[in-house]
């Protein structure tokens, strides 16, 4: 029976998503601690995520999916409730539901949103996993620059070299910026997204926004005329918030 798990995890916790070589305590990871609780349970089955999210990012609304016995199917609140007293504080399971043999949960994943969380005021250090600390920001400027994402384009120039042979077009239905509260929100919305291309792509929005690099910096990066800049905006206050399907 397949099962699809909707979960938020404190990525400061895990160095990242995806299984790691010779994976420990010292290098644990989200897919890794959660095969390590269903095996607990006398599960043995792979889990399969919406996305990879780096080492320090976090997610609001992570789905995966897996494979169980069929005697399960009429336990899930069990099954939720059993999981989640293993994984805490870490890693919450917030649904599961059954799901059809063919549903998979990065093939069948139509959008995803991600968020990241930024703070221009004066430091505060319990923020730091959690919002990135930032110079004084324009948001209106930083809005207006972040929509020259928007659209169909060819993303190779803003990706992570080693991030598979997976196509490089992707479309951005919606990107921009606003503040609330005391933070500054800066979001992605598209199809599907390149290894650490948000990471990149926020770096280089900042740097512009900073005059750091030109608009036209920037433009020529998108139309992939020559790669500029392919620094990465550290993780802290980066959010998969949810998977559309």
């Amino acid at each position: 029976m397949r099962l699809k798990i909707t979960l938020s995890y404190d990525g400061s916790a895990f160095y990242g998503f995806q299984h790691q070589k010779n994976e420990n305590t010292a290098f644990k990871t989200v897919a890794g601690s959660l095969e390590q609780s269903l095996k607990h349970l006398n599960i043995h089955t792979q889990v399969v995520g919406s996305g990879r999210t780096d080492r320090g990012v976090h997610a609001l609304a992570q789905v995966i999916h897996l494979d169980v016995p069929p005697l399960w199917q009429t336990q899930l609140e069990k099954l939720q409730y059993l999981l989640n007293r293993t994984l805490l504080p870490h890693i919450h399971i917030k649904h599961i539901s059954p799901v059809t043999q063919d549903f998979h949960a990065r093939f069948s994943a139509k959008k995803r949103l991600y968020r990241y969380v930024l703070y221009d005021g004066m430091c505060q250090p319990f923020y730091a996993n959690y919002a990135l600390h930032v110079k004084p920001l324009d948001v209106q400027k930083l809005h207006t620059l972040a929509q020259v994402f928007t659209g169909f384009h060819n993303f190779e120039f803003f990706k992570k070299q080693g991030g598979g042979t997976t196509k490089n077009e992707r479309t951005l239905f919606r990107t921009g910026a606003y503040r609330y509260k005391n933070f500054i929100v800066l979001y992605f919305f598209g199809d599907a997204f390149l290894r650490s291309q948000i990471r990149m792509m926020s770096d280089f929005l900042l740097k512009v926004c900073y005059k750091e690099r030109r608009l036209e910096d920037l433009v020529a990066q998108i139309n992939r005329e020559k790669r500029i800049s392919t620094a990465l905006l550290p993780p802290q206050g980066l959010y998969l918030s949810r998977i559309y399907y």
